[in-house]
This record gives C-alpha cells, structure tokens and sequence, in this order.
C-alpha cells in the first residue's frame, strides 16, 4: 500500500544519479542590430578572437561588442587566398595523404596533381557493397580531419573519403536532418558541425541535433561555423552571427535559472502564467503580465512544484514562493464572488494585462453572457468566468500537495475551507461548476447523466470519471467531511466511476488524442492513487495509470516518466525523464520552429485532423516551447519571440522527481 506523502518521502524502487552535464546554450547577433546590415559571410577564430566579414569589412568581437578591425588586430585570412583552376578563386581547399589538393571554387569542384588542375569526379570503380555516391551531387567545400580523411560537403549531404577512391555518405539515412549543406567544421572534440541552407546540425557520438529559428540562430541559411579555443561553436548567417555553448550545470542549477525567470517575468500577485514582451525576443524592455485562461492551472503548477522543493530542501525561498501563489489560487475562489466557484483569472480594474477581452462571450453553446464580470463581493476586481476541468484538476492538485508537504495548521484551515467551497458548489450543482450566469459552465461537467448516458459526452466519460473521484477523494482528505467521502462511494458503487477511469486513452488512436487531457489526468491521478488505500481499487486506478503511460512512454516527457515511476514504480524511462530535463531549452521564449521541411522525418496525416504530425518525438530543444499539455509531435509551432511560458512545468517534474527520491545529486 502506498502510504498518503505526510511525514517521509516515499522510498523509490529506484533512482538516477544525475550529475552536472553541457547545457546548450545560444547568444546570437542580428545584423541591423548588434552587427551592421547584410548577411555575414564568413567567420573565424583566432587566438580566442572572432572575425567576421560582411560586405567587405571585417569585424572583431572587442568586449562583448563588434567592431571595424583594424591592422593591429592581425586579422585572420579569409579563404585561401589562392587561385584554382582559370583564374578563380578557391573557396576550399584540402591535402589528401598522397600530396594532392583537393579544393572548390564558385564553378565546382577540382583537383590539383602535378600542377595539373583536373574536375573532382565521382570514382570509377567500386569494392563489392562499397556504396556509390550520388551522380548529381554538388562539392560546395571540402576540408581534412586530423588523420588525413576528406570531408566533402555537397548538397546531398556529407561525404567522408580517403582522398582517393573510398567514399562513404552520411545523409538522411544516417539522420542527417537536412542534406542541403553549405559548410562544414570538425570540433578539437571530434564534433561534427554542419551548416546549411536551412540551420546547423551537430554530429556527436552517433547522435545528431538540429538548430534552427531564432532560438539558435539570427538567420537559417549558414554560410561558415568555426569553433574556438573554449569549444564554442561560432555560426555565420545571412542574418547575423550565432554563437553555441555548452555551459556546465547541474539540475539544480537550471532550476534557479527557471525559478529566477518565474518570479521575475510571470509573478502576476502570486498568479503565474506566460507573458508578453514590449519589444519581441528582449525581456529586458519590458514585460506586460498576460491573464490568460488557465491561470489556475498554471498558477497551481507552480505551487505544487515549489512545495516538492520546500519538501526537499525546506528553503525559505520555496516556502515563500509556494505560499504566495498559494494564497492567489486560493483568492481565485475567495474573491469570484459567488460561492465555491474558482475564477479562471481575475484583474484588478485599470490593471495593465494581456488576455483580457471584456467583450467575450462564455464558450457554452447558445448562451451569450461575457465571460468577464466584475466580482459582486469585491467590486475592485473582474474575474474571468466559464471555469472548466482543466482549472479544478489544477486547484485539487495544488491544495493536496501544499497541505502535505508545506502548510502550516492555519494554511490547511484555509485550504479546508475553500476545498469544501468547491466542492460543495459541484454537490449542490448535481456533480457541475456553476458560476455567474448561475448555469454550469461549459467544461465544468461531471454528473453521470452526462458522461454515461449523453452521447455527447462519451468522449470524456473517463476523464471526467477519473477528475470527479479525485476531487471527492481530496477533499474528504483535507477536510474530513463525510458527505464526500459518500459521494465518491455512491459514484463508484452506483454509476461505475472507477469503472470508467479504465476508458481514459484506452486504445486511443493517434489522431485523436487531447494532449491537453493528459496533463489533466496526471494532476488527478497523483493524489486520487496516494489516497485511495482499498488495493481492489489501486489496482483498477493503477491500471488506467499504466494504460495512460503506455501510451505517453514514446514521448519522453519527464513529468509523465517520473510520476508513472512515484506511484507504479516503472522505472524503464527515467533515463529519458532526465535527457528531457537536460534537454529543456534554456530559454523559454517563444520563437518559431519548424521541422516538417527535415530531411529525417516523416510526416503522418489524417483526415479532418489538421497536421501534419511527425512521426517521432523530437528532442525537446528542437520543438517549440510548450508546457505538458502541448503536442510534441507538432513539427511546426512557436512565434516571434514577444511571449514567453513560465517555468513551472519543468519545475514540477524536476522537484516531483527529487521529493520521490527518484533524481538525486
């Protein structure tokens, strides 16, 4: 049995031990910004200086800042500076073991024996399976590794050759992510680099990455990469110049980074959520605070992840955080101004905000009432109506994971009183949310007249069935009335509740699938199983567990893999929890992402879906930011760098992941 979290961590069946790894990390520079106007053509490193050349002034990066080189700065040669075949210019040029040059020019590709300039050609004879290059390919450079090999770079992808006649590709096949190649650089740690007309890849012990969009880069079309003295990777393009690092941290560390970036940007009066920059891509110009649909589950997030971290390392700092965003969840209730009913957001009148449209109307069908209202308890505020399930499985999750691993007994008073607010309004209303239009709210449905009876409903019979039990179950928990714990009993024993949870994501189709959903079961899955203490019952909840998680495990999402490891003990995907971690962009602003025009995958439809849809979970760093609720097999996504998401998300998994003794340090 699993023992209700109160006094110990649960002992985990197993554990990772994680230590500091390279987290990717981008600093870039716009031409017409940080650089003057025009595409960057070239860049090198010398001596832990950047050159770079645009048009034709050559720049030095001077303390942060680039500047028009001078003599005394010894700047590096640009090119060969030689002449190749009738007079042109070499673009490239490399020495294959037996003395032959080997070079490219803006007219293709030469070699040079005996004085004698002569096409680089395909060879001509062939080893039995020696695999044959592509007969259209076009050399665009070439250069040598340190033990002699040639490395050609065309537009069909890479070749690696002896300098003679063995030549072996590396493309899409390999997963290579986009074959268009423009240029080429070895690192000193045998790290390949690709440019193309369409981002950069790195090849790392047999793995491939991809940057692309303005996360990584100014501009997609890379004309040169260097790498310098540190193992920086410095990146040329028609938009300005890149620079990628691997900057040595720990989980620890990144979850200070993203705290930092929370309380600092998406604080709204203890109430989390995304926001909007002033200027797109630069946080430092101003921010306005959006209030958004689910500020309650977001704001929730947080709490529940600063309380794992308060349960773990007992800082003032999380108990603050925790506990001032517990008590704006908790107003979302207490200022709605209509019993029990939790506000989606609320404002305070003349507060400057995103998201707020005081002409919107509630979502549910023929009904016609704005969905803001000034609250008729406290007239300073306007709250956003129409409250649906995706706030509540919020709101549960927080209060269960705040009373047990952080409040003190007047904060579980609190918590008490509003839960059975809550709860009573869902009692009152015939197992609905009824708010300020005095009718349930469209979302807000979980009677089984409704999810076993009405058609319309069939698709969220299991979902439904799951949130409703956990609702009931956490507030006989926290408050001790009997009334709930009737209720849950009566929907179990009377209209096969439990019964039903066993329907959520059973043999889903692909396409069909709500990833919002997911995120929503795994809030009500947590404490509904830590509670429920009947082992018939566990073993029904755990099932509908695993069949979730079966169907989430391709995924890779941390949050999923360590909550399925907390309470089933399946421990085959930590591993991947922790990539997923480490993966995590650093930056949590929204830039466009695009992967459908990739070379390594393939892209699924179906009909009346939208899409397309890729047919692999990408790593995180390549998909455009998103919260657990996001589809991670959109290849396509994002935006132009003036919002940004919070950290809570990555922040829940990681601290859930340590409360359970599954991460450690």
């Amino acid at each position: 049995m699993v023992p209700v979290m109160a006094a110990d961590i649960p002992r985990p069946p197993q554990s990772v031990f994680v230590g500091r790894y390279p987290q990717l990390i981008a600093m870039r520079y716009v031409s017409g910004k940080e650089l003057p106007a025009g595409a960057v053509e070239a860049i090198r490193s010398e001596k832990d200086r950047i050159f770079a050349k645009i048009g034709g002034s050559t720049l030095v990066l001077d303390g942060g800042r680039w500047r028009t080189a001078t003599p005394s700065d010894r700047i590096p040669q640009f090119g060969s500076g030689e002449e190749g075949p009738n007079g042109a210019m070499l673009t490239s040029q490399a020495r294959t073991r037996d003395g032959e040059i080997w070079a490219t020019t803006a007219s293709g590709a030469f070699r040079k024996k005996d004085g004698q300039w002569t096409v680089l050609d395909i060879p001509r004879v062939y080893a039995v399976r020696q695999v044959m290059p592509d007969i259209d390919m076009v050399i665009r450079r070439v250069l040598a590794d340190p033990s002699g090999h040639i490395w050609l770079v065309t537009d069909r992808g890479a070749y690696l050759t002896d300098g003679q006649g063995w030549w072996h590709p590396l493309d899409h096949h390999d997963g290579m992510p986009y074959v268009v190649m423009t240029c080429m650089a070895i690192a000193p740690n045998g790290d390949l680099w690709g440019g193309t007309s369409e981002g950069a890849w790195r090849l790392r012990a047999g793995q491939w990455r991809y940057f692309w969009g303005r996360r990584w880069l100014p501009g997609n079309n890379v004309a040169d990469i260097t790498v310098d003295d540190r193992g920086r990777v410095w990146l040329a393009t028609d938009a300005g110049i890149a620079c990628i690092e691997e900057r040595e941290m720990s989980l620890a560390d990144k979850a200070l980074h993203y705290d930092a970036i929370t309380q600092q940007r998406h604080n709204r009066n203890g109430w989390i959520s995304d926001c909007r920059f002033e200027t797109p891509g630069e946080p430092d110009k101003g921010v306005i605070h959006h209030a958004s649909d689910n500020d309650g589950l977001w704001t929730s997030i947080y709490v529940a992840a600063e309380s794992f971290r308060y349960a773990v390392d007992k800082s003032a700092e999380a108990r603050a955080n925790a506990s001032k965003s517990l008590q704006a969840l908790l107003d979302l209730v207490r200022l709605s101004g209509y019993p029990g009913f939790p506000a989606r957001a609320i404002i305070k009148k003349g507060e400057k905000v995103t998201g707020y449209q005081p002409h919107e109307t509630v979502r549910v069908d023929g009904e016609t009432d704005p969905i803001w209202y000034a609250s008729p308890s406290h007239p300073e505020y306007i709250c956003k109506g129409d409250t649906s399930s995706d706030e509540l499985d919020g709101h549960y999750f927080a209060w269960y994971v705040y009373y047990e691993c952080v409040a003190n007994k007047e904060e579980k008073k609190q918590i008490a009183d509003v839960c059975r607010a809550v709860t009573d309004n869902l009692l009152r209303n015939g197992f609905t949310l009824v708010g300020h239009t005095g009718r349930k709210t469209r979302w807000g449905v979980f009677a089984p007249e409704y999810l076993n009876e009405d058609p319309r409903w069939v698709d969220e019979r299991g979902l439904n069935s799951l949130e409703m039990l956990c609702y009931l179950k956490v507030a006989h928990h926290i408050c001790g009335d009997q009334r709930f714990a009737d209720a849950y009993e009566k929907l179990i024993s009377e209209h096969h509740y439990l019964i039903n949870t066993l329907l959520y994501r059973h043999r889903a189709i692909w396409y069909r699938i709500n990833f919002s959903d997911d995120e929503l079961a795994f809030c009500t899955f947590y404490p509904l199983i830590l509670l429920e203490t009947r082992p018939e019952r566990r073993a029904v909840l755990l099932e509908s567990l695993a069949t979730s998680w079966k169907g989430l495990r391709e995924e890779n999402r941390a949050w999923y893999n360590i909550q399925y490891a907390a309470l089933a003990g399946g421990i085959d995907r930590l591993d991947r929890a922790v990539e997923c971690l480490q993966d995590w962009p650093y930056e949590l602003i929204e830039w466009k992402v695009r992967n459908s025009h990739r070379h390594d995958v393939e892209l699924r439809y179906a009909p009346g879906r939208g899409g397309p849809w890729l047919d692999r979970v990408l790593p995180f760093s390549e998909l455009r930011i998103m919260r657990w609720n996001g589809n991670a097999y959109e290849p396509d996504g994002g935006g132009d760098g003036s919002s940004e998401d919070d950290g809570g998300a990555w922040l829940l998994a990681y601290w859930m992941g340590r409360y359970h003794g599954l991460i450690r340090h």
